[in-house]
């Protein structure tokens, strides 16, 4: 009987002021390789969809501190909103942090353009997000 895969999603401090690091990861040792395959295209197909989620909320909760109320939980709605922002003379940078990564570790990518990478039994995925102004 194969082990439950344990996804985490952890969000550090980035390099830049005003930037976060949200990195999702899962733990693929002692799996077969059959489970390791089923994973890891739960991961990039799945998993990456609430990393997703957990990015929007909380550039969604950066937009109501600047004063900025978005009417639903559209994309377009969103997308107006990340303009009246930028009329604040602000923007918001979003990077995929593992893009330039060596292709020897790439697996896949989501289709929001995650790059997806395997090094030592860990899946995982990293993307950088900045506010400036």
């Amino acid at each position: 009987m194969a082990k439950k895969e344990l996804v985490k999603i952890d969000v550090y401090n980035g390099e830049q002021p005003n930037s976060k690091v949200y990195v999702l990861s899962m733990n693929v040792s002692g799996l077969g390789l059959y489970e390791k395959a089923k994973a890891i295209t739960r991961f990039i197909n799945k998993e990456t969809k609430v990393l997703e989620q957990v990015i929007e909320s909380d550039l969604r909760q950066v937009l109501r501190e600047n004063g900025i109320s978005i009417d639903d939980g559209s994309g377009q709605a969103l997308e107006k909103a990340f303009i009246l922002f930028e009329t604040q003379g602000k923007s918001i940078d979003i990077q995929d942090r593992y893009y330039e990564i060596g292709n020897e570790r790439i697996i896949g990518e989501s289709d929001s353009s995650m790059t997806i990478i395997e090094e030592d039994n860990l899946i995982s995925c990293a993307v950088e997000v900045t506010i400036n102004g």
